[in-house]
Formats: structure tokens, sequence, C-alpha cells
């Protein structure tokens, strides 16, 4: 922080980027300088003969240019060792560095594509070896300068020209620079679109690409912070995070009180009394099927090396010429349905409809019989697919009809979702024809995980005025789901359930803003250079041990050249600094508080926690208690290297098979008893 400028242009990558890249090609450059030495040396006699000359030439050639690079490298290295995050006074002279780099990246191109002439354009009467080696060394050299070109185009920034900056007058008198050419949004959404190439296309999709380019826009906006800057931010929040009392606030007990580690909570009796259907067992067996609705992919995923053989025996091959009449869209060999089978338990006749049809809003799901529980069970499939991202990033909202309850409103694409599988229950009659098979008095139950688990919460609202008994099994479901008003209306037929510090049921326009604010405050108030903050970061997650109790609050006061810099990169990007950036997030912050409607998880949540230490991936096999926490507790996106694991299927119905196999029974808090 800031962003390089080369070239009359801004670049992804700052002047304190340079370390651990310069280390790893001063050592690659130092091995490949040996090997051209010794191979020169061994082959000294070897070059006498015809064009033997030119090979000479080459490796003298090409040991000088690279030793020069070596020394070039160690001054880079040095220089972008000095200052700080927000002091890049001390590398004020690395971009003179980098222009002789550069030229020195010039100078060894032009003398690679005439050594390759050298190499490949003669016909040598030298031994083989002398020629061969020669030829590979030229092809070494176009490899390492191939990952170079990849090197700098990943540091190349879309927006980063000078030239095309205007400036514009705002209301408060201040001023802001803008692209003449092509907005942020624009960009923004032509990156999505690149990513999302395969369903890029597709009419229906436009208006989700716009309104993902506008999020994203809005988020990074007067931002002059680049990937590592970002990085380096978050683990410098986690340090926090960690050392921070009541870093989760949850509201209720256990059966076992003595399992519930002090630091986990402060008890309050909000909540009210879960409903009896809502216990681990029928969690973790419902999880079953939320896992099944993933097919195939997820059971290799699992199953890494016995996985095929576990599914040939549950497929039928060549289903194309066999066609069933209640599975749809699936591969010719219906693995997806092998695979729901295995994952549930279910038999092939507890299958009532079964449709893999994943195109925009529109989530494969299936309607399967649990003659077990004697109910009906609607299981909807999670993020598995392009398609699925953008439904879970399009995250305007949307009304959502509940009598009698105000300011309802949830996710608009998941509600479309919603619909659609409300739709085809419908015109196909499943249900009825599932309960028609089961005993009397059947129940109905809808589960899913992820993007599936905020579909299921949303049809269980839709679908409550014709079944007022169902049940819904929410397993980590997203943050920006629903409003206030709506989650409480859902508590007495949905139940969520959440693991250690899962990142989806977390995020929202507030919290992520909130966490922009904390990475400005963390990089504001730091002193140490970023690749130390980065090396502690890498070695904590390799290394398993927990954040250095070392401080960072500690403030630079610039100097008067730091602040002579400052106002020269000013007037050259007419941008803003990392305190003012700052100070507009928490301006940001307070706005999205007035102006965005505030989305929760739906229903109760049980939040289920691991006893030992969470943040170290090398602690062994983790014990959990679980308590009943509000929708509330989860407005702060907490960093882990297990923000995203705890998000997998797998780890959820693990830790509620773990807390079913102890009979583990959450209650709630009763504060008479206290």
């Amino acid at each position: 922080m800031p962003g390089l400028i080369l070239f009359g242009r801004r670049w992804a990558i700052a002047s304190d980027d340079f370390v651990y890249p310069s280390f790893g090609e001063g050592l690659t450059r130092i091995a490949w300088e040996i090997v051209l030495i010794v191979i020169l040396s061994a082959h000294q006699s070897g070059f006498e003969c015809l064009h033997g000359h030119d090979l000479k030439s080459f490796y003298i050639g090409a040991t000088v240019l690279n030793g020069i690079e070596i020394i070039i490298v160690i001054i880079l290295l040095r220089i972008s060792m000095q200052g700080t995050i927000k002091n890049p006074w001390p590398r004020r002279n690395i971009q003179r560095v980098l222009y002789t780099k550069i030229f020195m990246y010039v100078s060894e191109a032009v003398w690679l594509c005439i050594s390759t002439y050298w190499a490949f354009g003669h016909d040598y009467t030298c031994s083989r070896s002398v020629y061969w080696t020669a030829r590979a060394a030229v092809i070494c050299s176009w490899i390492i300068g191939f990952f170079t070109f990849i090197a700098i185009a990943v540091a190349f920034d879309p927006m980063g020209s000078l030239k095309k900056r205007n400036l514009t007058s705002l209301e408060d008198g201040g001023r802001e620079v803008y692209d003449v050419t092509i907005s942020p949004s624009e960009v923004w959404e032509k990156r999505c679109r690149l990513l999302c190439c395969c369903v890029a296309h597709r009419e229906d999709m436009g208006a989700a690409f716009a309104e993902i380019g506008k999020i994203v826009a809005d988020f990074f906006k007067d931002l002059d912070l680049v990937p590592t800057d970002i990085a380096a931010g978050l683990i410098l929040v986690q340090e926090k995070q960690v050392h921070s009392d009541g870093q989760l606030r949850v509201v209720v007990t256990s059966n076992d009180a003595s399992e519930i580690q002090s630091t986990s909570s402060q008890l309050e009796p909000s909540l009210p009394q879960p409903k009896s259907w809502m216990t681990i067992f029928n969690m973790a067996h419902y999880m079953k099927y939320a896992m099944g609705s993933y097919g195939w992919p997820f059971y290799m995923y699992e199953h890494f090396f016995t996985g095929l053989c576990g599914l040939c025996f549950h497929c039928r091959c060549c289903s194309c010429l066999r066609k069933s009449n209640n599975v749809f869209k699936d591969n010719i060999c219906q693995c997806n349905s092998a695979a729901i089978k295995k994952l549930s338990g279910l038999k092939q006749n507890d299958l009532v409809y079964v449709t893999f049809k994943n195109q925009f809003k529109q989530v494969p799901f299936y309607v399967a019989l649990d003659r077990e529980k004697n109910t009906v069970v609607v299981s909807i499939r999670g993020t598995l697919s392009l398609q699925d991202a953008v439904t879970d990033l399009s995250a305007k909202g949307a009304d959502l009809d509940i009598p009698g309850v105000r300011d309802s409103y949830c996710h608009a694409a998941m509600l479309d979702c919603a619909n659609y599988i409300k739709s085809q229950l419908e015109s196909l009659n499943l249900l009825e024809t599932a309960f028609s098979k089961l005993h009397d008095g059947a129940g109905l139950v809808i589960t899913g995980h992820s993007l599936g688990a905020g579909v299921a919460a949303i049809l269980a609202v839709l679908l409550r005025p014709k079944y007022p008994h169902l049940m819904c099994f929410s397993f980590s479901p997203p943050g920006g789901l629903m409003s206030t008003n709506a989650s409480k209306f859902t508590q007495d037929f949905v139940c969520s359930v959440v693991v250690g510090k899962d990142l989806v049921p977390r995020l929202g326009m507030y919290t992520l803003v909130d966490l922009k604010v904390k990475i400005l405050k963390a990089l504001c108030e730091t002193n140490k250079p970023k690749y130390r903050i980065l090396a502690s970061g890498c070695w904590r997650l390799v290394c398993c041990i927990g954040p250095s109790q070392e401080t960072s609050g500690r403030h630079l006061q610039p100097t008067q050249s730091q602040s002579k810099y400052s106002e020269e990169r000013s007037s050259l990007l007419q941008g803003k600094t990392i305190q003012e950036a700052l100070r507009d997030a928490e301006l940001q912050l307070e706005e999205v508080k007035k102006t965005q409607w505030p989305l929760h998880p739906a229903g109760q949540i049980l939040h289920v926690l691991e006893m030992n230490d969470a943040s170290l991936p090398c602690s062994g096999d983790p014990q959990y208690f679980a308590v009943w926490s509000e929708a509330q507790c989860f407005d702060k996106i907490v960093i882990s290297n297990k923000m995203v694991f705890d998000h997998f299927p797998n780890t959820v119905s693990h830790a509620l098979d773990q807390l079913a196999g102890r009979n583990y029974i959450p209650q709630t808090y009763d504060a008479t008893t206290a």
C-alpha cells in the first residue's frame, strides 16, 4: 500500500511485495548461474567445431546477463524490505531499480532469441551432449521467461492507467477520480463474466453479473490496496480477534455445563424453547440427505480411493436407453442418483423424484421417502456450479409475503429458487405422490446445505400454509438470507446448524463493510513490515502455533520526507491515503446500517463449537459441544484458517455424528435454575 506506479499506470502490486518473489528469483538465478558456469567449464574443449563458437557465446552472454540480474535482484530485495505498509518513503527509489530490471529482461529476451537461432538453426559436428545441453538450456530459459510474463500479467491492473483518469468535484469540496472509458462496476462485471465464461452468454444472467459487478465495485471503492495488503490486514484482524474477549456470544447451555468453555459465551435467556424435534439425532439423520444432494462429486471427494467401487454397484449404465421416470438431467450412468443412495442410505424405490437440472435460479433437488421416520424429505443442493455461485452473489433483497409479519424480506435469487421448486412440487404432484406411499400421519421435512439451506428455509415459509407441521433443517445457511422479523417467524419450524467459525452464515453487506473497516484500522495501527506480517501468518498456518502476543498498535509518526512523498503521490493519483479510506469506510458502515436491509440466517440456530483451539489445524480430532444461539450472534466475520473448512458438509456431518454418539442434548438456559 499504495499500489506501485510504473509506466504511467498503477499496478496491482505494492513496492513492498518484492521480498519473497525476489528471494525466490535470486535463489533460482544463483542455481542457474552455477549450472551455466559448470556446463561452460565442462564443454570448454567441445566448442572446437563448426558453429561451436555460437554455443560458447550463448553460455558466456547468458552467464553475464544472469549475473547482472542477480545483483539487481539483491538490490530490489533490500529496498522492498524497507519501511512499512503505510510508510513507503524508504522504498521511493524502487521504480528506478524496476526500470533497470525490465531493461535487463528485454536484453535477456533479445539474447534468448539470438541463442535460440544458434542452438536450433545449425547442424553441429560437435558431440551430441554439447549442443543438446545448449538446446535444453535455451528451452529452460524460455520456460522461465514464460512464468515471468505470467507474473507480470497477474500484477496488471486494467483500471491502472493514469492518463485516463479525470478529476471531478464533489459537493463537499472533495475530489474523486474516475475512468472516462470504463467504470469500476463494468470492470468487475467483465471479470465475473470471464471467470464464469461458460455461462456468461446466457441472457437471463446479464442482470445478475451487472449487479455483482456493482456490489464488488462499491466494496472496493476508493481503496488503494493491493491483494497482499488485504491478506496482511486479515492476519492482523485475526490476531486481534483471538486476543479479544467474548469473540463469540451465544445464548443457551447444554446438558453438561462443564463442557462449555468460559470463553465461549455470555448466557442470556432470550431464545424460545427449541421444539421437541430439534434434536441432535434428527439433525445428524437429515444431514445425510443434504449431503446426498451434492451427488457423485462430493461422494468421490469423501471417498477418494474407494468411491468408484462404491458407486458402480448403484449406477445404471446406459440409462439413456433405459430412461427412468423419476430421475432427470443425471449423467449417462446416473452416478448422482447412485451417490444419493450411498450417502443417505436410501433405496431406488425411495426416490420419488430427482432432478439435477441446474440453471440460474434453478437448483437441483430431490424428493425421497424416509420410511424410518415416516417423513417425506425434500433435499436441495448447495453451491456446486457457476450458476449456483452467481445465485449466491445476487444479493438483492425481495419482499417475502408472510401474513401478519411486517418488514419481511429475503434474498431475492434464493426466493426465486424456492418458487421454482414449489412450482415443480405442485405441478407434478410430487408431495401428494410421496405421502400416498407412506403411513398415515407422515411428516414433511425440507433440508439443504449452504445455498440449499437458504432455499430450504424460504421454501418452508412458502409451503407452511398448506403443511403447517412441516420441519426444516437448514445446515450452514447463508447469513444474508432473511430479515429479523422473518427469521423470528421461522423459529417454530426451521432449525439451522452452524459449525465453528463458518464464513457463509456471517456473510452480508454489513459484515463485509465491517471487515473492511477492521482491515484498514489494523493496517493503520501496525508498524510491522508486510513481509513479516505475511511470514507470521504462514508460520502459524504451517507450524500450527497460535498468534504471537506481540502487539501492533503503535502508530508511526510520518516524517517530513514521508509526508512529502504522500503529497507527491496524491497529486499524481488524486487518490486517498489509508487514513482517509478508513474514515470513508466508517461512514460507509454507518450508511449501510441505515439503508441496507439487515439479513440473518433463519429459525433457531444451533451453534456447534470446538472445545480445543479451533484456530490450530494440527490440534487433532476436534471435540465438539453445541449451544443455541441468536441470529445476531453472527453479525461479524471471524477470521480463521477454518472459516472455509467449517462450511464443508462433511465437517458438519462429522460434528453432528460425534454429538449424537455422545447423546448430546442442548437445552435452553433457564434463569430460574441459575
